[in-house]
């Protein structure tokens, strides 16, 4: 993914013990140093690593959601959340899940995402801090080996000057500001967009995501600060029967990525989201992308658009940047084309930071001796959570536990959560806070808690504990598989709101 797009034919990625890309040749031209090193012949496609630019990871568990008394599609972010049964089937069990076995759920959500070759991804819940290098980079905590702490994320939209003040005052002082903005069709919903501009944030640190009521100016002045865009048209589709304007963001030079937002209106993962947009570009008048745009959106743009907040680059394979890559099995001529019709069955090797974290077994076994077996519908993988006793196995059995007792769950819940008021009161406070995260008494516990609208849920945490914002009653429904099959295909072609246009995804399974 050069910026002049060049491919390199027979070549082989060199890797330094310090994770990062030492060199990328040709076959035969070894770098100095490596004359000895391990080779592994990888068997298929190497691509950057593919970057997940939108997400919300707590959610990753549950099935797409639609309301039964809605007709029409919604036109605002504003609306969903107050929708009768979105607590009850996205609030609640997430939650539930989040407070009860955060660490579970974060490696089954994080496996979903790395399943179909995504290296890094935006969207950690509030809460407990995950570590580096767990199994994929976290963008809004990775920390790269330092202390630092590189990225602001508002998920909630600020609606006033003040509310923006501290991400205004972080951006300053070169901290990355991921924001959501304009997500809907209202017209009214650009002034979200404008206030951004109004606190001086629309700088290349600012990366905006949806942006579907947005317009040429907007683009024009999201351009001018050098921002960039993500797109998730899933979910544009599935919540509003339409999209951002992406053909205009392009015409205006912005900088664009794409994610896969979340389970309840959105792909299993960024692979996927990238089939959406494919789609999406084939019905138009005229292409709006190449195939090879289309790869950039969640490689070559997301690393540019982290570039100038993360130490070292990654989204190419190059010297210097973060040896995150990925193996896809070839079967287009085209290497973009490739990439795009790839499903998970195509993923053959997945490497972060120069580690192999997942693939086939025979990459892996020489690779990464204490990787374990996982099981991605009918093919057999393994997979290294840096911990020989966690399986892809016992991270199910912890998270069925809870959905077959979780009246259990909760009381269990909300005794960490009074222990945890009662140990360390600030560090409390700062996890139960609007984007709050927080080192927890150095225990290891893990807590996990929404980003998104659940504001009868929050007062509750706050006044009693989980128990009182989860009631026996929870329902947690049965985790979704790691890979896109009929039955996901089946409800994506019951939702009207999209007119069809989403049902197509059929054709690359």
């Amino acid at each position: 993914m050069r910026s002049d797009g060049e491919v390199l034919d027979q070549g082989a990625v060199y890797v330094g013990d310090d994770g990062l890309i030492a060199a990328v040749t040709p076959t035969d031209a070894i770098p100095s140093g490596f004359e000895n090193a391990p080779h592994i012949v990888a068997g298929g496609l190497i691509y950057p690593g593919l970057i997940d630019l939108h997400n919300h990871l707590m959610y990753n568990s549950l099935p797409l959601w639609t309301e039964p008394s809605r007709t029409e599609p919604w036109t605002s972010h504003n609306q969903w959340g107050r929708a009768p049964t979105y607590s009850a089937q996205i609030s609640q069990p997430a939650r539930l899940l989040g407070a009860a076995a955060g660490r579970a759920l974060l490696r089954y959500v994080e496996t979903r995402a790395i399943v179909g070759g995504t290296t890094s991804i935006q969207g950690n819940p509030r809460g407990a801090v995950p570590p580096d290098n767990d199994l994929i980079r976290n963008i809004d905590s990775e920390k790269l080996g330092t202390r630092d702490d590189f990225i602001r994320v508002s998920t909630l939209v600020a609606d006033s000057k003040e509310a923006l003040e501290p991400y205004a005052a972080a951006v300053k002082l070169g901290r990355g500001f991921i924001a959501h903005s304009a997500e809907g069709s209202d017209p009214k919903l650009r002034k979200e967009f404008q206030l951004l501009d109004e606190v001086g944030v629309v700088t290349p640190q600012l990366v905006a995501i949806h942006g579907g009521a947005l317009t040429a100016a907007d683009f024009a002045r999201m351009k001018a600060g050098d921002s960039s865009l993500v797109w998730s048209p899933f979910s544009n589709y599935w919540l509003y029967g339409a999209t951002a304007d992406v053909a205009a963001a392009k015409a205006a030079g912005v900088r664009l990525c794409i994610g896969s937002d979340w389970a309840p209106s959105g792909t299993r993962n960024v692979l996927w989201e990238l089939k959406v947009a494919d789609l999406w570009n084939k019905a138009q008048p005229a292409p709006v992308f190449t195939d090879e745009e289309l790869v950039r959106l969640a490689t070559a743009n997301p690393g540019e658009a982290l570039s100038g907040v993360w130490p070292h680059p990654l989204g190419r394979l190059e010297r210097g940047a973060l040896a995150d890559l990925i193996v896809v099995r070839r079967d287009h001529a085209d290497v973009h084309r490739n990439l795009i019709a790839a499903t998970e069955p195509d993923i053959r090797l997945v490497v972060i930071g120069g580690r192999a974290r997942y693939g086939l077994r025979s990459l892996m076994k020489p690779l990464a001796p204490g990787a374990t077996a996982i099981s991605v519908g009918r093919l057999s993988r393994s997979i290294d959570y840096g911990d020989p006793s966690v399986t892809w196995k016992s991270v199910l059995t912890e998270l069925e536990q809870i959905r077959q007792d979780p009246s259990a769950a909760a009381t269990r819940a909300a005794d960490t959560f009074a222990a945890l008021a009662a140990a360390d009161e600030a560090a409390f406070n700062a996890l139960v806070t609007a984007d709050g995260r927080a080192d927890l008494v150095g225990s290891d516990t893990f807590v996990l808690l929404p980003d998104m609208p659940a504001p009868e849920l929050d007062t509750e945490l706050r006044r009693r504990g989980p128990a009182g914002a989860t009631p026996p009653a929870v329902t947690i429904p049965p985790f979704e598989p790691l890979t896109t099959d009929h039955t996901w295909f089946d409800t994506v072609d019951a939702n009207p709101f999209h007119n069809g246009l989403l049902s197509a995804l059929r054709t690359y399974a």
